[in-house]
Parts: structure tokens; C-alpha cells; sequence
């Protein structure tokens, strides 16, 4: 029994009234399949008059996860960014289709 992983997908890209660029999202989707989630690591940098902590949790799943750069992810209910694409994993001889990875990340203040 897994992780209870939704995704929400990345739906574009707009203007506000005052011209910078916002993001849309659609609605979160309960993913089947057996994830497994890695916290990872959080840091603190230290820049002058800012106070953030930045976690980068990784999840693993099935070869075929449907994440997409720029989508949302919820698992223990947090919300986290992808990062990059999914790294997918096939065995070299048999050609299985063993899993695949993707790295997450959420900034705090």
C-alpha cells in the first residue's frame, strides 16, 4: 500500500491586469498505482530580508505516471511543484519497465 498522491495538472499561462504572468491549474486527480515518497531534504538560505525554507521531496511510481513539468502534486497533504521531467526506468535486457521518479519541491515564505 502506497502514498495517497493526487495531480494536479498545468493548465497554462496568463496575464494579470497589471501584464505579469499567472498560472492556471485543473482539478486535482486521485492517481491509482503504488507511490512511494521520499521527504528529502529542506534548506534555509540565507539571503538578506528573506526568511524560506525550501523542501525537495522526490516520489517514486509506475513507469507510466502521468507528471508533466510545471504540474502540482499533493501527497501528505502538501502541495509540491514537479521539477523537470519524469525519469523513467527500464531494465537494459529485458526491456521491463521497472518505475519511474520525479523530483517535487515547495518554497515557504
Amino acid at each position: 500500500m502506497g502514498e495517497v498522491v493526487q495531480r494536479v495538472p498545468y493548465a497554462g499561462g496568463g496575464e494579470d491586469v497589471y501584464g505579469n504572468e499567472t498560472a492556471s491549474y485543473g482539478l486535482p486527480v486521485v492517481l491509482d498505482g503504488a507511490y512511494g515518497f521520499d521527504p528529502g531534504s529542506s534548506s534555509e538560505p540565507r539571503l538578506a530580508g528573506q526568511e524560506r525554507v525550501i523542501v525537495e521531496p522526490t516520489l517514486y511510481g509506475p513507469f507510466d505516471m502521468p507528471f508533466l513539468p510545471r504540474d502540482r502534486v499533493i501527497v501528505r497533504d502538501q502541495t509540491y511543484e514537479v521539477e523537470g521531467e519524469v525519469r523513467r526506468w527500464r531494465h537494459m535486457r529485458t526491456n521491463h519497465e521497472a518505475g519511474a521518479v520525479v523530483s517535487l519541491r515547495r518554497v515557504d515564505g
